[in-house]
This record gives structure tokens, sequence and C-alpha cells, in this order.
């Protein structure tokens, strides 16, 4: 259980750092109010670290999900990644929005890897 709680924070430490996994924000400093369709291939343009946030957190929606919620697919996600904000602001957004139940970044990374180590 401490290995774990300590990798799940070293994951939202590494995160959190100036940059490690972030990429430059492709859209000017202020976003627009109305929001904009998602940019083809927005996911395939991310980086490796990077996809697999996105997909951690498409993914933790298949659990969470309400019946009035519509889950966010693999492009809009990483959609909003490239529009500027942090993977955290992200997860907030989606939380808000009833997409996500988990409590913090750092648990739907750690359900993800332990998942995904768990089929291999």
């Amino acid at each position: 259980m401490r290995r774990v709680i300590l990798t799940s924070l070293g994951a939202v430490l590494l995160l959190g750092a100036t940059g490690v996994f972030a990429e430059p924000p492709t859209a000017p400093a202020s976003v627009p109010a109305v929001a904009t369709a998602p940019a083809p291939n927005a996911y395939e343009s991310l980086s490796p670290g990077n996809k697999r946030i996105a997909v951690a957190l498409f993914e933790a929606q298949k659990s969470s999900t309400t019946a009035d919620a519509t889950p966010l697919t693999l492009d809009q996600i990483a959609q909003e990644r490239r529009t500027g904000k942090s993977w955290g602001d992200v997860f907030q957004a989606m939380k808000s929005q009833g997409l996500i139940q988990a409590e913090s970044l750092a648990q739907v990374l750690g359900r993800y890897n332990r998942a995904r180590h768990s089929r291999s």
C-alpha cells in the first residue's frame, strides 16, 4: 500500500514539475469562451506520456459516467490539453461534469497503471 501511495505521489509530482510532460500551448493565452471543435488527430499529436494520461482519463469515464453525462472522446480530452490546460485542469473539468468519480488525477493514473499491469 505504501508503495502505491509513493508511486502515485511521484507521478503527481512529475506531472506538476515545470514542463516535464508539458507541451508548449498551441493556443493563445486567452482561450475563447466558446468551445471549439477538436482538431483532427489531436490525440495522435500528443507525446507518449501525454497519451498515457489521456487514455487513463478516458478509461476512468467508463466506470464513472452517469446517464445524463456524455463521455468525452480521446480526441476531445487531447484537445483540452492542447488548448493550454494542465492535466490537473482537464481532470477537474471532467470531475465537475460528473464524468469521473476519482478524488485526484493521481488516483486515476494509479488505477490505470494497476489495471494495465494486471492485464500483462
